[in-house]
């Protein structure tokens, strides 16, 4: 059955991979970093693994699993670099549609496990920075998802109850995260193969047509 969207008071997405095709940007920047700093080259299953992980997290597990001595700092900040240099902002057509078909009939926001920086650069690139009332991201938070405090603090910023939102995920990580803060949530299809057991998936294609 499909969801009924109009039930909800505000709309809450993530952004990388979400909204913008941003994830193979990173993957790519640790990958490059990895490689710059201590020789190794990821595997096509550990470049997957670092998708359901944050930097800070991957690099030590990453390190100890092949003995790579790696410093963590020094990793994100290469990582970090490269991404500056290549990213190029890639909204999801459909995402960006759906975006346009509600602005104006539900109020919308942010949540992000990505750096403040590196979020208002990509909505400003995108043209949508006027759409989102609050913007949450890793830098107002002392723990990223799949810690709910990224939305415990976005609905304090809205002053709405869990019940009032539906989140848009397309991780794990971020499923579980709004889950834990009692919101509603959808998990978006965006054809990297994820799963959430017991969730239904959907297409930004379909949702527009609900």
């Amino acid at each position: 059955m499909k969801p009924d969207l109009n039930q909800f008071k505000a709309f809450v997405f993530d952004l990388d991979g979400t909204l913008i095709d941003s994830e193979k940007y990173h993957a790519e920047g640790f990958s490059r970093a990895v490689e710059a700093l201590s020789g190794y080259r990821l595997t096509e299953k550990e470049r997957r693994e670092f998708f359901e992980a944050h930097t800070q997290d991957f690099t030590p597990v990453l390190s100890a699993r092949h003995g790579l001595g790696l410093n963590t700092a020094e990793v994100l900040a290469y990582k970090r670099d490269h991404v500056r240099h290549n990213f190029k902002t890639e909204v999801f057509p459909d995402a960006l549609a759906f975006i346009k078909k509600w602005r104006d009939k539900k109020r919308m926001a942010l949540a992000s496990n990505s750096t403040r920086n590196f979020v208002e650069n990509a909505l400003r690139e995108a043209g949508i920075s006027d759409c989102f009332e609050a913007v949450c991201t890793a830098d107002e938070v002392v723990h990223r998802k799949p810690d709910p405090e990224m939305y415990n603090l976005t609905l304090r910023n809205m002053h709405l109850s869990p019940a009032d939102i539906l989140v848009f995920e397309d991780s794990p990580a971020g499923v579980v995260a709004a889950s834990r803060a009692d919101c509603p949530v959808i998990m978006v299809d965006n054809g990297a193969g994820r799963v959430v057991e017991g969730m239904t998936q959907y297409t930004w294609k379909e949702l527009n047509s609900f």
